[in-house]
């Protein structure tokens, strides 16, 4: 089944916990991997690909950390896939159709290609927010 790599999952457990913090609060690697029993290196590159995307913001120094960017409400899943992610197809040939020979023939890549797009709809508008607080989901996949 489709599922997010565990770069993804720990950034998403790492936006969920700084969307928690006080508006001029920062949290620190140590903190953040110690509360969510996340290796702390990996953590740390995690979190430098997130600045980089623009999704955290580093403050170096004794008292530095990481705060979000922008409100969780205004960060959608499919930013934090989009960081992290190197795949995002479910199936190679919606992304790539120069991957298969079959492609002419193929009777599955249109409608995976449908399922894609409402995939990626859902993904854009799940926020950080709806993440964090733990909202179950509605979906309009039929």
């Amino acid at each position: 089944m489709f599922s997010f790599s565990k770069k993804t999952e720990y950034g998403l457990i790492a936006l969920s916990y700084l969307s928690t913090l006080d508006n001029d609060s920062l949290a620190n690697v140590a903190e953040i991997a110690e509360s969510s029993s996340i290796p702390r290196e990996l953590l740390a590159k995690i979190l430098s690909e997130l600045v980089k995307a623009g999704l955290a913001i580093s403050y170096s120094g004794p008292t530095g950390g990481f705060r979000l960017a922008k409100p969780a409400q205004q960060v959608s899943l499919a930013e934090i896939i989009s960081a992290l992610e190197t795949k995002s197809a479910i199936i190679h040939c919606v992304a790539d159709s120069s991957c298969c020979d079959r492609t002419e023939s193929c009777r599955i890549r249109t409608p995976m290609s449908k399922v894609k797009q409402k995939v990626d709809m859902i993904f854009e508008e799940t926020t950080l927010k709806d993440i964090a607080d733990g909202h179950s989901m509605k979906s309009n996949i039929a």
